[in-house]
């Protein structure tokens, strides 16, 4: 008997084990992967994410980001050098391996090649049939990403919105990564309601494209093709690794727990529509199931409505206003890439949005405030694209 079973070693459930087990609660740490296991992901981790982990990353920081380029289809509208530090970028395997170690570390056992089958609950516990045999805890935590098996079990979040990417790590010439330097780029032309990326790594560039929308996927595969075509860096390229992966789009229609069991991270929806950043929001929703367990259980009153109620309040409006300001992007991304291109003054609120300095709420806020002089300013201004 565990007082936490954990399903899914990503970033929410192994920062969960950690915290729990750091606190002194048994803890079982369930993946159905053998780690580490590689992640379809940009790997991008800003400020806010770095600063709300209590340990040090070092070990698998690959590249600081020093600056950011902004284009449309293929052309950069904006080329910017960050003033202070913005973020790192990492290996999504090196990453959740590290976290895990932490967990394990701090006490939290650990049980890889483990796949869920079904779950029961009753007044007193509840079971995790797995493919290794049956586990019993007080709480179980569904962890497992935006197929969550654990959510289908009991039926949450049936309606969810989630978005498709691609990503390929590209191995180019030594002058193509000197080139890129530690840029991180964003091209909003790259597809339809999305964009796509090009993240620096040690030895490697990351590329790929995001659909920020539900509903039927484009034909993503050529997007991604189409993109490295544009990209001069990318003409030498050989793909080491290609995969794709759903991303959630931070809509949260209903409770996130049932009896003993609750949701985190993507299995949670919890992710940004605008950018699909979703590392940030795993950790903040850890932290927040963290607490409501260890209160239930202590306690002994094995409530865990208020983790639904937290979520759905330090979250959900945060993730309410990255849709709101995706809808606006995806609708004009080319007239969007000119004003951020021109105006200093959206650019210093978006990425102290993104930084951290702001929370997504008050960008939004200060967006639509500020909207007449930021287009104002971007009217004052020449067009320059490279």
């Amino acid at each position: 008997m565990y007082d936490s079973i954990i399903v899914g070693a990503g970033p929410a459930g192994s920062f969960l084990a950690f915290l729990l087990a750091q606190n002194g609660f048994r803890t079982l740490l369930l993946d159905k992967a053998v780690l580490p296991r590689y992640k379809t992901c940009g790997g991008g981790l800003p400020y806010k994410t770095i600063r709300s982990i209590p340990f040090d990353l070092q070990p698998v920081l690959e590249v600081e980001a020093k600056g950011g380029r902004v284009a449309y289809q293929g052309r950069t509208a904006l080329k910017v050098d960050f003033e202070k530090p913005y973020g790192w970028l990492v290996m999504r395997d090196r990453f959740d391996a590290f976290l895990v170690e932490r967990a394990v570390a701090a006490g939290a056992e650990l049980a890889t090649d483990t796949r869920l089958v079904s779950l029961r609950q009753s007044d007193h516990q509840v079971t995790a049939e797995t493919t290794r045999g049956s586990f019993s805890a007080q709480t179980l935590i569904g962890a497992d990403g935006v197929n969550s098996l654990t959510a289908r079990a009991l039926d949450l979040l049936p309606d969810r919105l989630a978005g498709a990417a691609l990503e390929a790590e590209v191995e180019v010439p030594q002058s193509a990564l000197l080139e890129q330097g530690p840029y991180v780029t964003f091209d909003f032309g790259a597809l339809p309601k999305g964009y796509g990326w090009i993240f620096p790594k040690r030895d490697h560039l990351s590329v790929g494209v995001f659909q920020a929308a539900p509903g039927k996927v484009v034909d993503i595969r050529r997007r991604l093709e189409q993109y490295m075509e544009w990209n001069p860096l990318l003409r030498k390229r050989k793909i080491a690794r290609l995969h794709g992966h759903l991303i959630p789009l931070g809509d949260i229609p209903g409770e996130l727990h049932r009896g003993r069991v609750l949701l985190v991270g993507d299995a949670a929806n919890l992710a940004d529509a605008w950018i699909g950043e979703g590392i940030y929001y795993a950790l903040q929703s850890a932290r927040i199931a963290s607490e409501v367990i260890a209160e239930a259980l202590s306690g002994g009153c094995m409530d865990l409505s208020t983790y639904s109620q937290r979520v759905q309040h330090l979250i959900g409006k945060q993730l309410a206003a990255a849709r709101g300001f995706a809808r606006l992007v995806y609708w004009r991304p080319k007239t969007a890439t000119k004003l951020l291109s021109r105006s200093r003054r959206l650019q210093g609120l978006l990425f102290s949005a993104i930084r951290g300095d702001l929370s997504l709420q008050k960008f939004s806020r200060q967006f639509w405030l500020q909207s007449p002089l930021i287009i104002l300013e971007a009217l004052s201004k020449p067009e320059s694209w490279e």
